[in-house]
């Protein structure tokens, strides 16, 4: 557990058994300074001289909630996540080596032959899936083009294929009448010009952004030779924005990680806005370091926001095809259903396999989940989270004067939900069964007992006298704690002993991703310190910090795959009062988000 490292957060923070990404958000206090992973923060002059799409030009993607994300490259010959379960060579700030020698690899588009490939069928399974648009990899950060460029030869028009790949996912799509997106990796690891980071001014660090500057360096620049990428780069997106026709979204993948990646590696305000020109109405994501129209967790469901968001997952256990464990039914489900009930997009990964032939037990999978929104897809299209924030049991969303209550938690019984300014008409339960229901002067009670749970959630159906504005108030805290998709408390505990220590011992080694902390000294400040062990022997030190009286939340985290991963394996938790006086704590360790 040698990469351990914390953060103190002014909300919870568990996990969520993957890759967590970020957000954009203005940032009007003077916390900038710190080494803040999941959010990009601007402030109000920085976020206002950037560029948008409008909110009409929002309303499609804000309208879809459910997207197909398409993994396809290299890596795919040896079934591995693209580019990092493949490359020797990463270039830096990403750090680490990949499995497969360079000059092995770089053959790899010599066997690209790709015979059982059909667009048009892809875009057919993504229709009866219910997915409402689709975004492709056009150039991951192996550099292979996936399209017919003409400032490479390490193209798909070179291979045994000798196609233009994207081009005929961007003519299915259009035909079709579905949205198309193109996925642009800023990041290259082939290419000879690509250097957003002069090595000789650098040092390499274990934690975001992963390097600093070399003893006696003012300030870390570019390789001598990054502007020639960048001039590159402008001319490949200009083909990608000239030459498929309509581009609906733009999804760049070079996350400002903690200042990682930087708008200057890439003119990133003078690129999407030449984007925009070229693509009128198109809508751009934020991992090309400015703010960008939506956010993108990754591997994860995000909270409640009014700003638009998609979390991408993966149909397997990889991005890209490979023969690992594929998400049930139910889980997509709750995906989709959690996604959008905090107003948010699900965006699943897949893609074909190295022959171009889709894998029959994901496609089967796929159109199982399009059988269900056939049913209730009208719960989820077109409608906005809310107007309850999601908790465990689930969350809600609405349209009209209609609200839908999505139950995800099969032990809910009972629901008690704040009152809305708007007199409830009727309550039916869509899946199945029969829910009592009764509203007093300040909430609306649903009674579950008789509700059909078999299925994947339980969707209750309110209608109310007038349209639906707003938001209700909200019960009780609203933390990271409350939202279904992360994870579950594990423990709870109080007190230290004569000593100041408190030891919990889980029982077990858990994947733990945060340690609640509640100081209840009345006044003052207290000093206390966190350690973690997976053996009650050996520990490493999360915290040592001195804080005021209220609730702190300690973030565990690991490097791993390039990124900075929330949670580690761990039994057992201690705690010191190490300074002045102290009454108690109360400890909330989180594990692994597992969908029932």
């Amino acid at each position: 557990m040698k990469h351990l490292k914390i953060l103190l957060s002014t909300v919870f923070v568990v996990y969520s058994w993957s890759v967590h990404a970020q957000w954009s958000v203005i940032d009007t206090t003077d916390a900038r300074h710190q080494k803040w992973y999941l959010e990009q923060r601007f402030s109000p002059e920085e976020w206002n001289a950037s560029n948008f799409a409008s909110k009409e030009e929002m309303k499609w993607f804000n309208d879809s909630r459910y997207g197909m994300f398409i993994h396809f490259g290299l890596s795919t010959y040896i079934g591995k996540d693209l580019s990092w379960g493949m490359c020797q060579t990463r270039k830096a700030p990403d750090r680490g080596n990949g499995p497969i020698a360079d000059s092995v690899w770089v053959r790899y588009p010599e066997k690209f032959v790709f015979e059982d490939f059909d667009a048009r069928r892809l875009v057919d399974i993504a229709k009866r899936a219910g997915m409402k648009y689709i975004v492709t990899i056009a150039k991951h950060h192996d550099g292979f083009h996936l399209w017919d460029t003409k400032y490479s030869e390490f193209k798909v028009t070179n291979t045994p294929f000798g196609r233009d790949y994207l081009k005929e996912i961007a003519d299915a799509c259009h035909e079709a009448g579905m949205k198309f997106g193109i996925y642009y990796s800023q990041r290259d690891w082939y290419h000879p010009d690509y250097e957003p980071v002069d090595t000789s001014l650098i040092e390499q660090i274990s934690e975001p952004p992963y390097f600093k500057s070399r003893a006696g360096v003012p300030e870390v620049k570019p390789g001598p030779k990054h502007q020639k990428y960048i001039d590159y780069q402008f001319n490949v997106v200009r083909e990608l924005c000239t030459n498929y026709g309509k581009v609906d979204v733009f999804w760049f993948d070079a996350s400002w990680w903690g200042g990682m990646f930087t708008a200057d590696m890439w003119e990133s305000e003078k690129l999407t806005r030449m984007i925009r020109e070229l693509q009128p109405g198109i809508i751009i994501n934020n991992r090309a370091s400015i703010p960008g129209d939506f956010d993108t967790p990754e591997q994860k469901i995000g909270m409640y926001q009014q700003r638009p968001w998609e979390s991408c997952l993966t149909l397997c256990r990889s991005w890209s095809w490979s023969d690992t464990p594929v998400k049930t039914k139910e889980q997509i489900v709750k995906i989709i259903t959690s996604t959008a009930c905090g107003n948010g997009n699900a965006l699943l990964s897949w893609g074909p396999k190295w022959g171009g032939a889709f894998d029959p037990k994901q496609v089967r999978r796929l159109e199982e989940v399009g059988d269900w929104l056939d049913q209730f897809g009208h719960t989820i299209y077109k409608t906005q989270g809310g107007p309850w924030y999601p908790e465990n049991w689930g969350g809600s969303t609405y349209i009209g004067n209609k609200a839908y209550v999505h139950v995800t938690d099969d032990a809910t019984d009972r629901l008690v939900l704040p009152i809305l300014n708007n007199q409830l008409k009727s309550v039916k339960c869509l899946t199945g069964g029969r829910v009592e229901y009764d509203q007093t002067s300040d909430a609306i009670i649903l009674d579950l007992v008789n509700a059909d749970n078999s299925k994947e959630s339980i969707i209750v159906e309110l209608e109310f006298e007038h349209k639906i504005t707003g938001m209700a108030a909200v019960s009780g805290q609203l933390s990271k704690f409350s939202d279904p998709a992360y994870g579950q408390v594990l423990l709870t505990k109080e007190d230290l002993n004569a000593e100041g220590v408190l030891v919990v011992d889980l029982k077990k080694t858990n994947h733990v991703t945060g340690v609640g902390i509640e100081l209840l000294k009345p006044d003052g400040t207290q000093k206390f310190s966190v350690e973690v062990s997976t053996d009650g022997k050996k520990w490493d030190r999360l915290a040592d910090e001195i804080a005021p009286a209220g609730t702190w939340e300690l973030t565990v985290s690991q490097f791993n795959a390039g990124i900075q991963l929330p949670g580690d394996d761990i039994r057992y938790i201690r705690i010191r009062a190490t300074e002045g006086d102290f009454i108690k704590f109360q400890i909330k360790a989180l594990s692994v988000y597992g969908i029932k």
